[in-house]
C-alpha cells in the first residue's frame, strides 16, 4: 500500500509541468531578491443570507445573486494587490458593494421591509512562503480585515394584523378573566342565596374585589406574553412594561366590568327581576373590551419601530493559508482559507476560496471559482450575522 501510494505521489511530481524532475531545473533555484507584483481586478458574484440589525431592528436576508443581487445591486468594486520579494509578500483586497432590497419582516405586524446595505472591507495582510517549486507553492500570512458596514432598514405596519391582533388579545383576555371569575363566584352561590341581606353585601364586595384583581393579573399576563410574539427574540425592540402601562386604565376598566357582570348575575340567581341588570353589565364588558382593544391598537402602533439605521466600523485580526498548484501545462488550481475575529471586532470570521486558473502568458492570467465570507458581527443593537458567497472571477496582472 505505502508503495502505491508513493508511485502516485512520484507521478503527480513527475507529471508537474516544469517540475525538478526535469533536467533543466534539478539545480537550486536561486532566491530573488526583486520586488515583484500582481494586480488583480476581480467580481464576486455573492449571495447574501443572514441576520441584520441596526437601532433594535432587525431581519433577516435570503439574497440569491441571480434572482435577487442582480437587480438590486447598485454599485460593486474590488480590486486585489500583492508585492512580493523573496519568501515575503504583502496583500491587499479591497471590495465594496451597495444593496437595496426587500427583506423579511421580522414579525406579524409588518407589512414590508426595505434594506440598504453599503459594505466596504479592506484586508492588509503580511504573507511568508513555505515551500515552493515549479509545480507547487504554499503561503502562510496574518493579517487585518477592516470593514465599514452602513444598514438602513425602513419598516411599514399592517395597520390591518395590528388591528386584528389587538382585537384576539383583548378577547383571550376578556375570556380568560371570566373564566376565573366563574371559578371565583361558584363555591359561593349557594351560601349567597341563603344569606341574609347583611351578609350578601359582603359577599359582593368580596366577589367583586377578587374578580377586579384576578382579572388584572390575567390582563398583564396574556399581555405580557403576546407582546413577547412580536418583540420575537429582540427581531423588535418594544417597551412592553411600557406599552403595558399606557393600557392600565382600559384594564381596570375592564376588570371592573367583569366584576360587576358576576355580582348582576349573582343577585339575578335570586331575584330573577334584575336580568335586566345582567344585560346592562355585558354590555359594560363589551365596551370595556373594545376601548382596551382601541387604547391597545394605538398603542402597539405608536410602539412598533418604524425603522432604523446606523454605521459601524470595525478591525478583525486573521491567520490564513493559501497555495497554489500547477496542474496541466498552463492551468493551476489556486486555493486559499483564514480565521479571524476572535472577539476583537467580530466575534467570528472566516473566509475560503477555490479557483481553477489559466496563464495566457508569464504576466497575465484569469481564475473563476467560488468564494465564502461568514461574518459573525454584534455591539449595541448593530447585527451584522451573514453568509456571503458565489462565484469568484479575476484576472491577473504581474509586472
Amino acid at each position: 500500500m505505502h508503495k502505491v501510494s508513493f508511485s502516485i505521489a512520484v507521478a503527480m511530481w513527475m507529471a508537474c509541468p516544469g517540475s525538478w524532475a526535469e533536467e533543466t531545473v534539478l539545480q537550486t533555484i536561486a532566491p530573488s531578491h526583486a520586488w515583484e507584483f500582481r494586480a488583480e481586478p476581480y467580481a464576486w458574484l455573492t449571495n447574501v443570507e443572514g441576520t441584520i440589525g441596526v437601532g433594535g431592528f432587525s431581519t433577516t436576508a435570503d439574497l440569491g445573486f441571480f434572482d435577487s443581487i442582480l437587480e438590486n445591486l447598485k454599485m460593486a468594486a474590488a480590486l486585489q494587490l500583492e508585492a512580493r520579494r523573496g519568501p515575503w509578500g504583502i496583500i491587499a483586497d479591497g471590495f465594496y458593494s451597495e444593496l437595496g432590497f426587500t427583506a423579511e419582516t421580522p414579525g406579524p405586524l409588518y407589512e414590508s421591509v426595505s434594506a440598504e446595505y453599503q459594505q466596504f472591507f479592506g484586508e492588509l495582510a503580511i504573507a511568508y512562503r513555505v515551500h515552493e517549486d515549479p509545480c507547487l507553492f504554499v503561503d502562510v500570512y496574518a493579517g487585518l480585515r477592516y470593514t465599514d458596514l452602513s444598514l438602513e432598514l425602513e419598516a411599514r405596519e399592517s395597520p390591518a394584523d395590528i388591528t386584528t391582533f389587538s382585537t384576539n388579545v383583548t378577547t383571550t383576555i376578556v375570556d380568560g378573566s371570566i373564566e376565573r371569575a366563574d371559578a371565583i363566584v361558584e363555591p359561593r352561590i349557594e351560601e349567597y342565596k341563603t344569606a341574609p341581606a347583611a351578609r350578601r353585601a359582603e359577599i359582593e364586595a368580596d366577589i367583586r374585589s377578587s374578580v377586579e384583581a384576578a382579572s388584572e393579573r390575567r390582563a398583564k399576563r396574556v399581555l405580557k406574553r403576546q407582546l413577547e410574539r412580536i418583540h420575537d427574540g429582540k427581531r423588535v425592540h418594544l417597551k412592553m412594561r411600557e406599552l403595558i402601562h399606557a393600557v392600565s386604565k382600559e384594564r381596570a376598566r375592564m376588570a371592573k366590568a367583569a366584576a360587576q357582570l358576576k355580582v348582576a348575575e349573582l343577585r339575578a340567581s335570586v331575584n330573577a327581576a334584575l336580568q335586566n341588570k345582567v344585560t346592562e353589565a355585558r354590555q359594560q364588558l363589551a365596551n370595556a373590551e373594545k376601548d382596551l382593544a382601541t387604547s391597545l391598537d394605538e398603542e402597539i402602533s405608536g410602539s412598533l419601530p418604524a425603522g432604523a439605521k446606523g454605521r459601524q466600523q470595525w478591525v478583525d485580526p486573521f491567520i490564513g493559508v493559501r497555495t497554489q498548484w500547477n496542474f496541466s501545462g498552463n492551468w493551476f488550481l489556486a486555493a486559499k482559507g483564514d480565521i479571524g475575529g476572535f472577539g476583537v471586532g467580530a466575534d467570528l470570521t472566516w473566509s475560503a476560496q477555490a479557483t481553477v486558473g489559466y496563464e495566457f502568458t508569464p504576466q497575465v492570467s484569469a481564475e473563476l471559482g467560488y468564494r465564502h465570507l461568514f461574518t459573525d458581527y454584534s455591539d449595541g443593537g448593530f447585527i451584522d450575522k451573514v453568509d456571503q458567497s458565489g462565484i469568484f472571477t479575476g484576472l491577473n496582472v504581474r509586472f
